[in-house]
């Protein structure tokens, strides 16, 4: 048995929600699939999978299973992809897709470094928080907030993210600052909406190491479905929010917000880059990876 083989079919019918689904995708028999995953589980010695006529879910061992064996597959195509470079020089059109809030406070300052080391690409940076078919766009590396979704593109994650509450010097010295989550309630805070269900994103806390995150979302007269018009509206002293790490790490180094309720922050989405297995072997997209896996690694 090819064990690594057998890691990736079996992650296709996690992502795919079925065994013939998967196969489809993979294109191969249904049965092939169905042994695949037999053997993987015979070879563990647990099931991986519970498996009705009409349902399929997960174990707990299948769940552990399926992150591990993600992260194997990635790490395994960037080491073949390493390999496969050496000698290649990286150059021709490179096009980047990814959040604004990544791409301006992260990315685009750091872009004369990877201009200067390689001048012979040609970068085209295009910004979205929108599902993308990359191949039909013409996208070479995507970055993206959270779990990947699509087993079929190699996905590298570059960042953990926490979830971090804060608010302006200003407000601070008017209003003085909550001790607990649940103190939030005396205060003016700013709430941010899923842009599509126009529903307010859960605030998220974690009482100290090992404890299970839980939510507590305070009342708001002043929410928004733009993370950085509410961060520049908590910057000009309207309340406190909370964000994600990545959205507020140059207002936090500049002083125009200071952090708050430090005891209680918790980790959020990793930040992924994607790119498509036909890409392994282009140096021009291994280097821009490498150099975000860098840039991603001095915020610490």
């Amino acid at each position: 048995m090819d064990r690594l083989e057998s890691m990736q079919v079996f992650c296709a019918v996690v992502e795919a929600g079925g065994f013939s689904k998967a196969a489809q995708r993979l294109g191969i028999s249904t049965s092939s699939v169905t042994n695949q995953v037999a053997a993987l589980e015979k070879h563990f010695g647990v099931r991986l999978l519970q498996r009705t006529t009409r349902s399929m879910s997960l174990t707990a061992e299948g769940l552990h299973c399926h992150a591990q064996a993600r992260q194997l597959l990635a790490d395994m195509a960037v080491l073949e992809a390493s390999l496969q470079q050496a000698g290649q020089r990286p150059s021709g059109s490179l096009r980047a897709d990814m959040p604004s809030s990544i791409s301006r406070n992260i990315v685009a300052p750091a872009l004369p470094r990877f201009i200067a080391a390689y001048p012979e690409i040609d970068l085209r940076m295009t910004v979205s928080d929108r599902l993308v078919d990359m191949v039909e766009e013409g996208i070479d590396v995507m970055l993206r907030i959270g779990e990947p979704q699509d087993c079929f593109l190699v996905a590298r994650s570059l960042f953990k993210m926490e979830y971090l509450c804060c608010a302006s010097p200003e407000f601070l010295a008017r209003h003085g600052q909550p001790q607990t989550p649940q103190e939030l309630e005396q205060f003016a805070c700013l709430n941010f909406l899923y842009p599509k269900s126009r529903q307010v994103r859960p605030w998220l806390f974690q009482d100290g190491q090992g404890t299970e995150p839980y939510a507590h979302t305070p009342a708001s007269k002043l929410s928004f479905d733009h993370i950085e018009s509410m961060i520049a509206a908590a910057q000009a002293g309207c309340g406190i929010v909370q964000a994600l790490s990545v959205s507020v790490m140059q207002p936090l180094r500049e002083g125009s917000l200071l952090p708050l309720l430090q005891p209680y922050r918790t980790a959020g989405p990793d930040v992924w880059a994607l790119f498509h297995p036909r890409q392994l072997r282009a140096a021009k997209v291994q280097v821009f990876v490498d150099f975000l896996a860098q840039l991603f690694q001095e915020q610490g």
